[in-house]
């Protein structure tokens, strides 16, 4: 190997490794700004919302307390009693070698929240059935479940928006 080359791997390395840090550091910032947000609210129901376009009561989300979670995904405290939730809701599935993005148009729905209790809404390529048949009991709770039925090209692809109560 020539020195040049070997000066190239140093760097892309070192640049890596810069990057795998920084990355690390601000998840656990968001980890941490996380469990705060779940401390300052515990008299509120904590829900995790996959999705994009989020309205709660017909609101913005500038409305209410939220954050972003670890993986990303929108965090809002809500009073307990029914809500209700607006959004788009997205996922990605890989059936073989072709990956789908597939996307709802903006769904709502109405939910109960509890004080004290954490809730999850994403879209799963699974129902809550299936996905306790293979969890061996380790999911939450499904409280609600949306069946869809999204035609993509020539494709049907059968999809759920679920809502957990994780604890």
């Amino acid at each position: 190997m020539s020195t040049q080359t070997i000066i190239i791997i140093a760097v892309v390395a070192v640049v890596w490794a810069v990057a795998f840090v920084v990355m690390l550091s601000m998840g656990k910032k968001r980890e941490n700004s996380e469990k705060k947000f779940n401390e300052d609210n515990r008299d509120k129901g904590i829900l995790h919302i996959y999705g994009k376009q989020i309205q709660v009561d017909g609101s913005a989300l500038s409305n209410i307390p939220t954050t972003t979670g670890k993986d990303l995904e929108t965090v809002v405290a809500l009073t307990p009693g029914q809500h209700t939730i607006e959004g788009i809701f997205e996922s990605t599935e890989t059936v073989g070698t072709k990956t789908r993005n597939v996307k709802t148009e903006k769904l709502s729905f109405d939910l109960s929240v509890e004080a004290g209790h954490s809730y999850s809404a994403g879209m799963y390529f699974y129902s809550a059935e299936e996905k306790a048949q293979y969890s061996n009991g380790q999911a939450g709770k499904a409280i609600l479940e949306i069946p869809l039925t999204i035609v993509e090209g020539s494709d049907y692809i059968k999809a759920y928006v679920l809502v957990y109560r994780e604890d």
